[in-house]
């Protein structure tokens, strides 16, 4: 009888097949494990020549090489021995330096080498810097119909990861889906502040309290930016509402600025300026770093020392983003007159006389009953008038009564660097060239960096040293 043929498992199932594909694909089988295992032999790789040995227990197969150069020891001279069999660590590991260095093991060694591999020892990474990572979102297209939850956790991400605008967009659209919950106003706040828009930071922190007046996080949030932009009292009563938000150093803050501002008023009345400069530097240092209350009164005092440069620096970072109505709102009308007033005073010595008199005029219009508000927009006007007046006789060459116009606006304001230039352009004219050489140098002394001025004295310099020759 003949015998029956053997079918395979191919033939059975049908390769051709769907069916037969796929199982031929993952049987068992032929699928090759992704570790050595008992049953399979593992391939031998040959390793670098300063490869160790890391696991000793595991003796490695012998090469063809490695047999042909070894002796093969006479069974008939040597006799098993049972102590043999049984050796040592230490002996084993003697006997595996002298065989061929294939390795099994996939243990770490300590010279980085892992198996057949040789592992190199990476430098440890540096911490990522948050603010330049990029978002999870950049270059998708963020789906905004989220419920108002998702885009408050989106904005914290973006918060977290130093991205304040991206986050400021999410918060404000979740207040567009639900405006009425104070969580999402205090988290646009957070990020306004960040941003430096403290202004906006504060309106955003009031809705929230106004949503919920107990909001405890909001309360501290408002009173810290209170305390920045120097109103002290407001910040003080936010404090005592913050509970467990609140610490006794921030108290201690709030009241080492009240004593500051108390000084600076005191000094400001007795006409004391360098006091006035001095209080201010503290107050800023203290935590009011954007307050335009303190920034003018350092104005002033600048201004009344005759450093008209640093003046209008430091005026420029109190009204870096001025709006008059967001002013009047936070800062009420008597500051805000005050800081238009200064302002007006900044315009004068910079020789913007136009804008002198429209800041004049609108701190007279919000404080009209004030004394000094009243006497600098009178000054404001004769100065630009005196200017404009004078600079009509010149052009027509009248410089004796072109003199005589900027001399009746000195009387107004006598530390004006543009006045003091335009006398000395007409005594020059007129042949009085000492006379030039001393407006010219009064209004280099105000402002060190006025080039006509300097090229005035100049050419009266060369004018007298011509005449003395």
């Amino acid at each position: 009888m003949a015998k029956a043929k053997k079918i395979s498992t191919d033939q059975r199932l049908g390769c051709e097949s769907l069916l037969g594909c796929i199982f031929q694909s993952w049987s068992p089988r032929r699928r090759k494990p992704s570790l050595p295992e008992k049953d399979h032999k593992a391939k031998d790789y040959l390793p670098p020549k300063s490869t160790t040995i890391t696991n000793p227990k595991i003796i490695p197969r012998k090469s063809t090489d490695s047999l042909a150069q070894t002796k093969r020891p006479d069974p008939l001279k040597t006799k098993p021995d049972e102590s043999n069999a049984r050796k040592s660590s230490d002996s084993a590991r003697k006997s595996l330096s002298s065989a061929s260095p294939r390795i099994e093991s996939k243990r770490f060694s300590p010279n980085g080498v892992m198996g057949n591999i040789i592992v190199k020892p990476q430098p440890a990474a540096k911490s990522p810097d948050v603010s330049q990572t990029r978002s999870r979102w950049e270059g998708k297209t963020v789906n905004y119909r989220h419920d108002p939850e998702t885009l408050k956790r989106m904005g914290n991400e973006e918060y977290c990861r130093g991205r304040f605008g991206e986050a400021l967009v999410f918060y404000e659209r979740a207040i567009l889906a639900d405006p009425k919950t104070p969580t999402y106003w205090s988290n646009k706040s957070a990020a306004l502040i960040s941003l430096g828009r403290l202004l906006e930071a504060s309106d955003a922190c009031e809705e929230a309290l106004r949503l919920n007046p107990s909001y405890e996080r909001a309360h501290q949030r408002l009173a810290s930016l209170q305390l920045r932009l120097g109103e002290v009292e407001k910040a003080l009563s936010h404090y005592n509402q913050a509970g467990k938000y609140t610490e006794t150093k921030h108290i201690e803050q709030v009241e080492d600025v009240i004593k500051c501002l108390k000084r600076c008023e005191e000094a400001r009345r007795s006409k004391e300026w360098n006091v006035v400069l001095k209080e201010t530097c503290f107050v800023i240092s203290y935590g009011a770093d954007s307050s335009p209350r303190v920034y003018a009164l350092q104005t002033e005092a600048l201004l009344h020392l005759q450093r008209q440069e640093e003046a209008n620096d430091v005026y420029q970072k109190a009204t870096k983003r001025l709006d008059i109505d967001c002013f009047i709102k936070i800062f009420g009308l008597s500051i805000t007159s005050y800081i238009l007033m200064v302002g007006a005073q900044v315009y004068i010595a910079a020789r913007r006389f136009e804008d002198a008199v429209t800041a004049s005029r609108q701190a007279a219009r919000l404080d009209p009953s004030n004394v000094e508000v009243n006497a600098v927009a009178r000054k404001a006007r004769a100065v630009a008038a005196a200017r404009l007046t004078g600079n009509l006789l010149f052009n027509a060459s009248k410089f004796e009564a072109a003199c005589v116009v900027y001399t009746e606006g000195l009387e107004k304001e006598p530390c004006n660097a543009l006045l003091l230039c335009n006398r000395a352009a007409s005594r020059f004219k007129l042949g009085l060239f000492e006379k030039a050489i001393e407006d010219s140098t009064l209004a280099l002394n105000l402002q060190p960096s006025y080039r006509k001025a300097r090229r005035r004295r100049a050419d009266s310099y060369a004018k007298v040293r011509k005449k003395i020759s």
